[in-house]
């Protein structure tokens, strides 16, 4: 999930006035933590954040993937819905913030930006995660596989240079792009083979690549496309 980027400036930069406990440069898969830790409040300034959680059966799962401006953590203000068994690693290299909550707390009580910034990057955040549960209890596996590709692509999708079409620059496997549908890698594969043979999509274990942007929207949901902004991906 990428927060709109004129949303994540202003949480940037009204963060600014605060002092975080660290700032952190991290390697793709390096941890941010590896279990939960109260009291810590976490924003990406760069890159992206992998999110996973531990099922019942002891299995690891992708729950989530933030982009620059997301935020996670011991939310401010009692907001935090967590695991225990939740950790967090840097998906390719991210530039992580970790903020000590009570000073977010009582800075947005005096900061105006910063409080209407802490707002609109949760109602951001909580609209995609209650747009996410819809489709995967009452959309089709195809539909949720093309509306995961476009949320990965609304994070840097840009021209291939594989061929023809727009690269995800995301690196996804299919075990955990079946993990953000909630579906079984088989499942997901037979699904990417049958895009890719449609002509939609090109991939390697490396790389993703979408050969037909309109043939995917129509797939997935065309109004979300649009306001997405990946019809502007077609003008360049």
């Amino acid at each position: 999930m990428r927060i709109p980027d004129s949303l994540s400036t202003r949480l940037l930069t009204a963060l600014q006035s605060l002092h975080p406990i660290r700032r952190r440069r991290l390697k793709d898969k390096m941890l941010v933590y590896e279990s939960f830790m109260p009291g810590k409040t976490y924003v990406i300034e760069a890159g992206y954040v992998r999110i996973v959680s531990a099922e019942a059966s002891g299995r690891y799962v992708t729950r989530l993937l933030l982009g620059a401006g997301g935020i996670w953590g011991d939310l401010p203000f009692g907001l935090t819905t967590f695991q225990n068994a939740e950790s967090a690693a840097a998906n390719g290299t991210a530039i992580v913030l970790e903020f000590d909550r009570s000073s977010i707390e009582k800075a947005s009580r005096i900061d105006e930006s910063l409080r209407q910034g802490l707002l609109e990057t949760y109602g951001h955040q909580l609209h995609f995660l209650d747009r996410r549960l819809q489709w995967q209890l009452t959309s089709p596996l195809q539909k949720r596989v093309a509306m995961a590709l476009v949320d990965l692509m609304c994070f840097e999708g840009r021209p291939c240079n594989h061929g023809v079409g727009y690269v995800v620059d995301v690196r996804m496997t299919h075990e955990e792009l079946s993990e953000l549908v909630g579906a079984s890698r088989p499942n997901v594969s037979a699904i990417m083979k049958a895009l890719s043979d449609q002509g939609v999509l090109s991939y390697r274990r490396a790389y993703v690549c979408v050969r037909d942007l309109d043939a995917l929207g129509r797939i997935a949901v065309p109004d979300f496309i649009q306001a997405k902004g990946l019809h502007d991906l077609s003008s360049r």
